[in-house]
């Protein structure tokens, strides 16, 4: 289902109930941030925990490895797929407990960063810094930015259709976010190259 598809129940319904779904996408921002950043921070304190506090040369040269056989998966030239598990979240939960427990809940699952279809192997190299500790404890803030600010200018500020019962999403965003797939498909090798070639000239 799009990204469109699962943000569905919040949108519906605005011109009816407006400030019942602004709590809704509240709700949701809420609970996927919460989620992204306690996600980050466990990480990075499993690796402080066990690889020290203060990160150093090996450290950098592991992710750059690992940035690297990111790099490779992501370009597809050995037929390799990003590890993922292969989920969606279930739309069910705003049906079950309401809108807006219903969006904190889908906010929660979410926001655990690797419950979910992965688009690129961006999120495994994020993950990898944070655990090395090159990347500060809150970069999970980061994390869901990426993904509450586009879905605010979706619900909140695009306008609804006309036809509701018809056409409830607005069918041009919904193709521009599909044409987009591609290109941030073949910008991920760019930044992971880019990422491990600064941590190569910083060693």
């Amino acid at each position: 289902m799009s990204f469109i598809g699962y943000l569905r129940p919040l949108v519906q319904g605005r011109a009816s109930d407006e400030p019942a779904q602004r709590r809704a996408f509240a709700s949701l921002a809420l609970g996927f941030t919460t989620s992204a950043v306690a996600f980050y921070g466990a990480v990075h304190l499993v690796g402080a925990t066990t690889l020290g506090s203060r990160p150093g040369t090996v450290a950098q040269l592991v992710a750059v490895g690992v940035l690297a056989v990111c790099l490779i998966i992501d370009t597809g030239i050995f037929g390799l797929r990003t590890p993922m598990l292969r989920r969606q979240t279930p739309q069910q939960y705003f049906y079950r407990y309401g809108a807006a427990r219903g969006a904190l809940l889908w906010g929660l699952d979410t926001g655990l960063v690797v419950t979910t279809f992965r688009v690129t192997s961006l999120t495994w190299a994020s993950l990898t810094v944070t655990l090395l500790g090159l990347v500060p404890w809150w970069a999970g803030i980061a994390y869901a930015a990426g993904f509450v600010l586009p879905s605010a200018v979706f619900v909140l500020v695009v306008p609804r259709s006309s036809d509701p019962e018809n056409a409830p999403e607005p069918v041009w965003l919904m193709d521009r976010i599909r044409d987009w797939e591609p290109w941030v498909r073949r910008s991920a090798p760019v930044l992971l190259g880019l990422t491990a070639g600064a941590l190569l000239l910083s060693v």
